[in-house]
């Protein structure tokens, strides 16, 4: 059983049950700097365009018979390809279910994800608002490139975890060498030696514009 089912299993000893939702772990997930009153359920999705996404939503918990998931996107309902995982334990029912988005595209920048639970008078949701980061790739010279990731659309003010995660996911993809990431109004690039982009076919594969 998952670790956080568990926590709330021991909890329900002790406390009267009620339904909650909440995402599965993904270090993609990154919470709003400044949530605002009414957003507590919102979280950042940080992506890089080309990428698949895999989420995972939770009912904690709930009790039979038990309602549909409705996964949504951008307020359009979404079929997942499996139907949910049940578990119990001590008389309640949790949920975990799975939703995929394959290649995201940049077009994707500021749509909203969210998983839907309804069962009698009880009804809630979890939303996470993507963050799409295009690639582009300019000559740096003496056979270097730079490579740099911005926000397709929108640009997320002041949201320190974004900038932290993408920085991240920009050494990781950099085999989590010592790079130097450069920061200029929301931008984040390095500069590497052109056969080390070379290398990276899932970037070379978002054809990135080699630019002058």
């Amino acid at each position: 059983m998952d670790i956080k089912i568990f926590l709330f299993v021991m909890l329900a000893l002790t406390t009267v049950m009620t339904e909650q939702m909440d995402w599965g772990d993904n270090p993609d997930l990154v919470e709003e700097a400044n949530t605002i009153e009414g957003r507590e359920n919102y979280k950042i999705m940080v992506v890089i365009e080309g990428e698949n996404i895999d989420l995972e939503c939770q009912v904690l918990s709930t009790s039979e018979p038990v309602s549909d998931i409705v996964w949504k996107i951008d307020g359009k309902e979404e079929k997942p390809e499996d139907k949910p995982i049940l578990s119990y334990a001590y008389g309640e029912v949790f949920m975990q279910s799975y939703f995929k988005m394959s290649s995201i595209s940049r077009d994707r920048d500021g749509s909203t994800v969210s998983c839907n639970y309804a069962r009698g008078q009880y009804g809630g949701s979890v939303r996470a608002v993507l963050a799409v980061f295009k690639v582009e790739v300019c000559q740096a010279g003496d056979g270097k490139v730079r490579i740099t990731f911005m926000e397709a659309g929108r640009k997320s003010p002041r949201e320190t975890y974004v900038e932290d995660r993408i920085k991240a996911k920009i050494r990781n993809i950099m085999d989590r060498g010592e790079i130097q990431i450069m920061t200029e109004n929301k931008e984040y690039s390095v500069t590497v030696p052109y056969r080390k982009l070379a290398q990276k076919k899932h970037l070379i594969d978002l054809q990135p514009w080699l630019s002058q």
